[in-house]
């Protein structure tokens, strides 16, 4: 019929090794893989040479789709696709629907857009504020910013900031985060927004911590010291900490001192695209102190899996377990 939609359909044409590829990848990349799973996927994928061609095609589709978020902030590109990618991306349809799920789920795309400045995984920049203070932003974190003639507010939408805050006595610096305030004069702080807790480091003069923002006179934090709160929750008490550790980001690298391998690979995680699966009974494992490199988060996580003498598996550029 002349003018009539043509849709493209799916090539209908059983491909069970295709199919149990995408069963493995989606079962490394959702779910908690076994040391028993492991192993039948190591026999499965070296019984046949097309078993270990179906698996990369899966793991390359996965990480092309792996940055889509990507897409948010740039056109699309066109490019021709080869038919056994179009057959993949057909049957493969659930995968990248789980990817964008995740994807929207790890980071609120209302967050992004409410952010004045952001960074992704593993970037840290610069940003300026409009009085002459700066803040560092770390890894995937984004902050709001609202100055007047009275107040000089920022809110941490996500992640972690440095703030180095100009004094002015007549316009207090606050700084937002779950739901509570820090509030400067003049100093060098540092505020992480993580699994539903706010984190304040003094590095130097002193803050008042208050939360929920607005209840109570609030916790007097001075240089050296540390505190932490929960959403709805009065701070904890203010501990003496190395402020040096945990802005350690900053001089490139990620401080670690005496948490359990899961801690760590969790901390190490916020800096690379993906997930960190560590196998086994997480409870033999050793306290880990470590300073891992930036620019060699790899090298970081072999190192730890050496000393602890785990096997590293790298699924996809997205998934690597230790085992």
């Amino acid at each position: 019929m002349s003018g009539a939609v043509r849709h493209a359909m799916p090539d209908p044409t059983p491909d069970p090794i295709g199919d149990a590829a995408q069963e493995w990848l989606l079962l490394f990349a959702t779910g908690e893989p076994t040391a028993d799973d492991l192993r039948r996927f190591d026999a499965w994928r070296a019984a046949d040479p097309r078993h270990a061609a179906a698996y990369d095609e899966a793991r390359d589709l996965w990480n092309d789709v792996g940055d889509l978020h990507q897409a948010f902030a740039a056109p699309p590109r066109r490019q021709a696709a080869r038919p056994a990618r179009r057959r993949l991306l057909a049957a493969g349809g659930l995968l990248a629907a789980g990817i964008l799920v995740a994807i929207v789920a790890g980071a609120p795309l209302w967050r992004s857009l409410l952010a004045d400045h952001r960074t992704g995984v593993g970037q840290q920049t610069m940003v300026t504020l409009p009085d002459g203070s700066t803040a560092w932003l770390n890894t995937d974190s984004a902050i709001d910013v609202a100055f007047d003639d009275a107040r000089r507010r920022v809110t941490l939408l996500r992640g972690e900031a440095l703030f180095d805050v100009v004094k002015d006595p007549a316009r207090p610096f606050d700084v937002g985060a779950v739901d509570g305030r820090i509030t400067a004069v003049g100093t060098s702080f540092a505020v992480r927004d993580l699994d539903e807790a706010a984190t304040v480091t003094v590095v130097e003069g002193a803050v008042r911590v208050t939360s929920p923002a607005g209840m109570g006179e609030g916790t007097l934090v001075a240089a050296g010291q540390q505190l932490a709160y929960r959403r709805g929750q009065a701070p904890d008490a203010a501990r003496t900490v190395d402020p040096g550790d945990a802005t350690a980001w900053r001089r490139g690298t990620i401080a670690i001192r005496d948490r359990s391998l899961a801690d760590a690979l969790r901390e190490i995680e916020r800096y690379r695209p993906g997930r960190i699966v560590l196998l086994g009974d997480i409870t033999r494992f050793q306290p880990v102190t470590a300073r891992i490199a930036l620019r060699d988060i790899d090298g970081g996580i072999a190192a730890l899996a050496a000393t602890h003498r785990l096997q590293v598996v790298h699924v996809t550029d997205y998934l690597v377990i230790l085992r």
